[in-house]
């Protein structure tokens, strides 16, 4: 349980407290993105309305662009005018609206409200059609859409008469003059056309009317026709009729109903045909390449007089069912600008901004037509959403990567932990001083395991030094305590000898002084490091002088010296150094063989300094080397006089160790004897 909840303070902490942070980061970014949404609508909003009265400007005083051939009824125009779209891709007559790349929102729809004869008959079925006129390389082009219950074919063989069959009757005026053509077929695929007499039943010439061309296609609800004939036929008014004739009945074949494009009150006059205003639209033509932009121009009669591409694909400002167009639009022909902001769905499903403005356009003081432009702030929205995504996207990453790595830091932790736990018995006795866990890590948790590893491996050298203290102090200490012992034994006895045991009893209690003094030098020498000053010295001049007294010191010992003919400079404490190297010279001289000598040789490579301290000798076993500086390691020749607690080296190696330095034993190659080496970085 102390595991799990340690982890857990690990981990919950930072991680709720990053993840408020970053919550309120993102909690403020938002807010941001809707003050700065709001702000760009606003912007967008009057830049919208500046240019819808820019266009205006330009449009002011060109009754050109909103010309007619003849002043008509408003009211006439308003009910019979007929849009004629400009087409973008080239139509194939066959039937199908998909080449046309508009929808069905722009189709004239016409039924018995717009019936020029209809028999009395209970028995006559209901007759509509659907009507989009289209223009393209100097052709018109109609698609009709007629919802009849039964299609009834021409039969030639049988029949002379045109108007025995369902049928597409064309009114036009052709060189100032009205003509009729009748579309005719006898079977599905293409269609006939005949110029006929205005009673619809036979044929002017005989002749079909090559330049008119149709296609017919039944449908489950009627048939679909397209048909295509010359741009200049509609004359310099731009005149035509467009009426479907139903003929019911197989055998008597007789016309039951006709729907036109006028009503019957109308019957007298052509429809006009409001063709795209050219001049129009190369003005508007640049404007077209704004995304999410789209224009329309309608004439005083509120139809459509250019309008950019876009404009015919979705619902917007051109379709007359649109709320909002009839405002904006009667708003501006009142001669009011006006700019309105609304929610629209749009093919995806998604809610978006739209702002669209009107401004009226004079000819004088006359309102002549109205401007209309409509632009979706979808791209502005959509970059929001986009920055908001990254956002979330980003804040996710960062706490799943803190997350992870707290996970990470804490399982790491409680590794070590662990370990580290089980370095202690429970009896408190230092079982391991190599941690593992973390051991390669190149971060403050391996800094923390190689650290933990070094003190343990110094705290596993002083408890093995305590260990093994009381039997080398029992070994040692027994000597001189029964040297007294006896000496006392010896003066109740042999009183005449007092002198001589007196003698004895002292050295004794000099031998047990010099125990007790190098076990407390062995017990405090980390603290008297610690207190040394630290200069700069000349290791050569240092080590050559040294060499110099030691010679003195020993006669009877050969000490061979490779003095350097160089400066070399350490950082160190020059009478610790010199204890350093009696620790090394008094356990050579222990361990010296008869008439062998000491070699001192002092070595320079890399930045490094080396002394190596040789002597001719017995070897070290492997076991004594790997515990050389563990403190504990008697001689086995000590004497009464120099008692032998194998600490030297442990000394030694803390000595080197506050110089920065390492020290190394081993034996030598030949097997004449053990070299001691000493590196430390030159200053």
């Amino acid at each position: 349980m102390n595991n799990t909840s340690f982890r857990l303070r690990i981990g919950r902490g930072p991680l709720v407290i990053i993840t408020l942070f970053l919550i309120m980061i993102f909690t403020l970014g938002y807010r941001y993105f809707q003050e700065m949404k709001q702000l760009h609508l606003q912007v967008q909003t009057e830049a919208q309305l500046l240019s819808t009265q820019a266009i205006a400007k330009v449009l002011h005083e060109r009754s050109d662009l909103f010309f007619y051939s003849s002043e008509l009824d408003s009211e006439w125009i308003e009910k019979s005018s007929l849009n004629v779209f400009h087409l973008r891709a080239p139509i194939t007559l066959n039937g199908y609206k998909g080449e046309w790349d508009i929808t069905d929102d722009f189709f004239h729809r016409y039924s018995q409200d717009s019936a020029l004869y209809a028999e009395d008959s209970r028995f006559s079925q209901p007759l509509a059609f659907n009507l989009l006129l289209g223009e393209r390389a100097q052709s018109l082009y109609g698609f009709v859409a007629v919802e009849d219950s039964k299609l009834v074919f021409r039969d030639s063989l049988k029949y002379r008469r045109l108007d025995n069959s369902d049928h597409i009757r064309l009114i036009l005026k052709k060189n100032g003059l009205p003509q009729r053509y009748v579309l005719v077929a006898a079977q599905p695929g293409e269609m006939t056309a005949f110029e006929v007499h205005e009673d619809w039943r036979h044929a002017v010439t005989g002749e079909p009317e090559y330049q008119i061309k149709a296609f017919l296609k039944p449908t489950k609800k009627g048939y679909q026709v397209e048909f295509q004939l010359p741009y200049d036929w509609v004359g310099f008014d731009h005149r035509l009729v467009v009426m479907v004739a139903d003929v019911n009945d197989s055998y008597l074949r007789q016309v039951e109903t006709v729907i036109g494009t006028l009503p019957a009150q109308w019957s007298g006059e052509l429809n006009q045909l409001i063709i795209l205003s050219y001049p129009l639209q190369k003005i508007l033509a640049g404007l077209e390449r704004l995304e999410s932009t789209r224009i329309c121009v309608v004439d005083r009669y509120q139809r459509v007089r250019t309008a950019t591409p876009s404009m015919t694909q979705t619902v917007n400002l051109c379709d007359k069912n649109n709320e909002q167009s009839e405002h904006l639009i009667d708003s501006a022909l009142a001669g009011t600008s006006q700019v309105v902001t609304y929610q629209r769905e749009n093919e995806q499903g998604v809610m978006s901004t739209v702002i669209a403005s009107a401004e009226p356009v004079f000819l004088k003081e006359e309102i002549i037509g109205a401007v209309l432009l409509e632009k979706d702030s979808q791209d502005i929205l959509t970059h929001q959403r986009k920055t908001l995504d990254r956002l979330a996207y980003v804040i996710i990453a960062v706490v799943i990567g803190i997350f992870l790595f707290i996970v990470r830091l804490s399982f790491r932790i409680l590794r070590l932990s662990s370990e580290l736990n089980s370095v202690i018995n429970s009896e408190g006795r230092l079982v391991k001083t190599d941690i593992q866990s973390e051991k390669e890590a190149r971060d403050d948790l391996g800094d923390l395991s190689r650290g933990a590893t070094e003190l343990l491996g110094r705290l596993g050298r002083y408890t093995h030094f305590l260990e093994t203290i009381p039997r080398t102090l029992r070994h040692e200490i027994l000597n001189p305590v029964n040297a007294i012992s006896l000496g006392l034994q010896q003066l109740e006895t042999s009183p005449e000898k007092v002198t001589e045991i007196v003698k004895k009893t002292k050295r004794s209690i000099l031998q047990l002084e010099l125990i007790v003094s190098r076990l407390t030098e062995a017990a405090h020498i980390e603290e008297a490091l610690a207190t040394d000053v630290i200069a700069t010295i000349d290791l050569a001049y240092l080590l050559g002088e040294y060499v110099e007294n030691i010679r003195q010191l020993h006669p009877a010992v050969q000490f061979n010296y490779s003095d350097s003919s160089r400066e070399v400079l350490i950082q160190g404490n020059d009478l610790r150094f010199v204890q350093l190297l009696d620790k090394i010279k008094d356990n050579a001289i222990n361990h010296l063989s008869q008439n062998g000598s000491i070699d001192i040789v002092l070595g320079y490579e890399s930045g490094w300094v080396s002394v190596t301290i040789s002597n001719d000798g017995p070897l070290v076993s492997d076991a004594v080397l790997k515990a050389l500086f563990t403190g504990i390691i008697p001689r086995q020749n000590a004497t009464a006089d120099s008692p032998h607690l194998g600490i030297g080296l442990y000394i030694a190696y803390h000595i080197i160790q506050s110089h920065r330095g390492h020290i190394h034993v081993s034996n030598r190659l030949d097997g004449s004897g053990v070299s001691v080496v000493l590196t430390l970085p030159v200053a």
